[in-house]
C-alpha cells in the first residue's frame, strides 16, 4: 500500500465527504430515500443476482452459527432489491439510494483494489423511458456539480443485440461474440454462413464500427428498418438521446455503442458506463434490470446507477473541499465558551494546548479563532 501523509489523508477524506454530500444533495432533489445495508450477504442470495458473479471474485466466509456461506458485499443491487421486496404498499415509482463499500477478491499485484467506495440509486416501478432518463440525468447532475469535465456516457442495449442473436439463428452466439470483440474478419465469415436476409447481414457486419452519437443512431435506424423489433429498439435509443439533450445534457457526451454486449443475461434494456478518455477505469455505470425483482418474489420493474467514488478522485474534483468550521477555540479557560457556541448551532473544534494552534490552522479552515 502506498504511504500517504497526514495532510493528504485529511484532504482525501474531505474530498470524499464533499463528493458524497454533492451526490446526496442531488438524490434528495429527485426524491430518493437512503437505505443502510449490511456489508455481508448470504452466498445463495448473491449467486443468481449479482452481475458477473464468480467464486473467484468474491470474499466469503462461514457463519459459525448457521454453517451457511456468507460473502462480503460485491454489489449493492441484490441487497436493495431484497429490502424493497419486503416493503408493502409502496408509492410507485419508489426511489432508494445507498452508499458504502463493495468488496472483491483480486490479485495483489494487478493494481486493482479489493475495496471500492460506491454510492448509487435505484428506481422501482417505473417501466417507461422516464426511468432511464432520470438515472442518467441524476448521474450527470452530480458529476457536473463536482466540477468533473470530459466524461461521457456510453450506452448499449441488450434488447437490440438479443434480437440480432435471434435473427442470426444457430450462429447467433458466435456472431455476438465476434461483434463484441470487434473481430470484423471473423464476423464476415460467420455472416456468410447464415441463411438470412442481406439486410440483416449488412447490419451485422457494420455493428463493430457502429459507435457514436446521434448520427450513428440515424444510420442504425436505416439499417434496422427491415425488422420491426430492431426498429423499435433503435427508435427507443434515438428518443432517449433526444430527450436527454432536450433536458440539457450535451449531446457530445452521449455515445451509443451497438456492439456493447456486457450483461446480456442481466440487463433488460438500455445500460451505460460513465467513462473518461484520460482514465482507464469506469467512473460509474447503470441500466435497466426489469427481471431481477422477480427473483425476490415481487413483480417490479427496476433501473439504477452507481458512481465509483475512488475512481472519481483521480480527477481534480472537490479540491477545495476542506472542512470549514465556525470556530477554533483554544485553551482550558475557553472550554465552556466552546460549549456555549455549539448550543448556538456553531461548529467548533476545542483544543486545550495553545501550541497546537498553527497545526490546526494548517489542516482545517476556521471562520473565527478564540
Amino acid at each position: 500500500m502506498t504511504n500517504i501523509s497526514k495532510e493528504q489523508n485529511i484532504e482525501r477524506s474531505g474530498r470524499i465527504e464533499s463528493a458524497l454530500n454533492i451526490i446526496k444533495g442531488t438524490l434528495s432533489q429527485y426524491g430518493y430515500t437512503e437505505l443502510h445495508l449490511p456489508i455481508y450477504e448470504y452466498y445463495d442470495l448473491l449467486q443468481d443476482t449479482v452481475f458477473n458473479f464468480s467464486d473467484e471474485s468474491i470474499i466469503r466466509f462461514i457463519d459459525r452459527h448457521t454453517g451457511k456461506t456468507l460473502v462480503l458485499r460485491p454489489d449493492f443491487t441484490p441487497q436493495v432489491c431484497r429490502t424493497v421486496s419486503g416493503m408493502e404498499n409502496l408509492p410507485l415509482p419508489f426511489r432508494v439510494c445507498y452508499k458504502g463499500t463493495v468488496f472483491r477478491s483480486v490479485e495483489k499485484d494487478r493494481g486493482i483494489k479489493g475495496e471500492e467506495n460506491q454510492t448509487g440509486w435505484e428506481i422501482f416501478g417505473e417501466s417507461s423511458i422516464f426511468g432511464d432518463i432520470e438515472i442518467v440525468l441524476t448521474a450527470n447532475a452530480a458529476l457536473e456539480k463536482m466540477g468533473l469535465k470530459g466524461f461521457c456516457f456510453t450506452f448499449g442495449d441488450t434488447l437490440f443485440l438479443n434480437r440480432i442473436k435471434t435473427l442470426a439463428g444457430e450462429k447467433g452466439d458466435k456472431i455476438l461474440e465476434a461483434v463484441s470483440d470487434r473481430r470484423t474478419h471473423d464476423l464476415k465469415k460467420l455472416v456468410s454462413e447464415i441463411n438470412a436476409d442481406n439486410s440483416l447481414k449488412d447490419l451485422i457486419v457494420k455493428l463493430p464500427l457502429a459507435f457514436g452519437g446521434r448520427e450513428n443512431i440515424e444510420t442504425l435506424v436505416k439499417l434496422s428498418s427491415f425488422d420491426k423489433e430492431l426498429s423499435e429498439r433503435i427508435e427507443f435509443i434515438k428518443n432517449l438521446f433526444n430527450q436527454l439533450v432536450s433536458c440539457g445534457i450535451d449531446e457530445n457526451i452521449l455515445i451509443f455503442d451497438a456492439a456493447e454486449s456486457k450483461g446480456l443475461d442481466y440487463y433488460t434494456g438500455v445500460h451505460f458506463e460513465i467513462l473518461h478518455e484520460s482514465y482507464g477505469s469506469i467512473l460509474g455505470s447503470g441500466g435497466r434490470y426489469d427481471k431481477l425483482m422477480s427473483k425476490f418474489g415481487k413483480d417490479l420493474t427496476a433501473c439504477g446507477a452507481a458512481l465509483n467514488i475512488d475512481n472519481l478522485l483521480h480527477f481534480p474534483i472537490c479540491e477545495s473541499a476542506a472542512k470549514e468550521y465556525d470556530y477554533l477555540v483554544i485553551g482550558k479557560d475557553n472550554f465552556k465558551k466552546a460549549i456555549s457556541l455549539r448550543k448556538e448551532g456553531k461548529s467548533v473544534i476545542f483544543v486545550t494546548d495553545e501550541n497546537q494552534k498553527e497545526n490546526f490552522i494548517k489542516n482545517y479552515t476556521f471562520k473565527n479563532i478564540i
